[in-house]
């Protein structure tokens, strides 16, 4: 499946999960790639929508590199295999832990100054990014909102590999991706026509706009 932007690949996924949403459901998006996903999402469905802030650790020499994630609740996820790989030394590695740390830091108190949290206590918690790639952030993002008391936790991802998407799908109630590629070369990006970075300023003004009947008129407009 060939989605056109990651808005499009929102209006795919709600039509999957329609009939597993209900009163107590919350959807989180992972920044950054996927807000315009679950603001789609969460528009067509009407349930509401929050963030949930996990990031992947990146080598300095590659941010497209992703051999680990840390959660907002400081839990660190390692891909130890790749760091051998990388051959990455233990400073190299615990100064990348430390600056995604700090990045994290520094969005939820920008969050934090524009508005409030969703409590996802007792609530069904939807987990919505672009895609999966290593699926640590994915997983760091599932070991988060069970701590915060989540009932249920359900995963919806436009694209991810099979194997990852085996893997991940055992720790969840249900796992939703309408384009699982078995495939050893897997890129999230390979799943879309247009595909470009978002930055942390503009999907953070997407969340709080979102919730405003002008935005919404609007927001089918704000991609290509």
């Amino acid at each position: 499946m060939k989605y056109r932007t990651r808005t499009d690949a929102g209006r795919v996924l709600a039509r999957f999960i329609r009939d597993l949403v209900g009163e107590s459901s919350v959807l989180l998006g992972l920044p950054n790639g996927g807000i315009p996903v679950g603001i789609e999402i969460a528009r067509e469905l009407g349930i509401p929508f929050d963030l949930l802030f996990v990031s992947k650790i990146t080598p300095k020499f590659n941010t497209e590199i992703g051999y680990g994630s840390v959660s907002e609740s400081g839990e660190v996820n390692l891909n130890n295999n790749l760091i051998q790989r990388l051959n990455l030394s233990i400073e190299d590695v615990e100064r990348d832990i430390a600056k995604t740390k700090k990045k994290i830091a520094a969005r939820m108190n920008k969050y934090a100054r524009e508005g409030g949290r969703c409590s996802i206590r007792n609530k069904q918690v939807v987990l919505v990014d672009d895609g999966i790639a290593s699926g640590y952030t994915m997983i760091n993002a599932r070991d988060t909102v069970k701590e915060r008391g989540a009932r249920e936790i359900i995963i919806a991802v436009p694209t991810a590999p099979l194997e990852n998407y085996n893997r991940i799908g055992d720790m969840v109630d249900h796992i939703i991706c309408p384009d699982v590629r078995d495939t050893d070369m897997f890129a999230v990006a390979d799943a879309y026509s247009s595909w470009y970075d978002i930055s942390f300023e503009s999907a953070i003004l997407s969340t709080f706009m979102c919730t405003t009947r002008a935005f919404m008129a609007l927001l089918p407009f704000l991609e290509p």
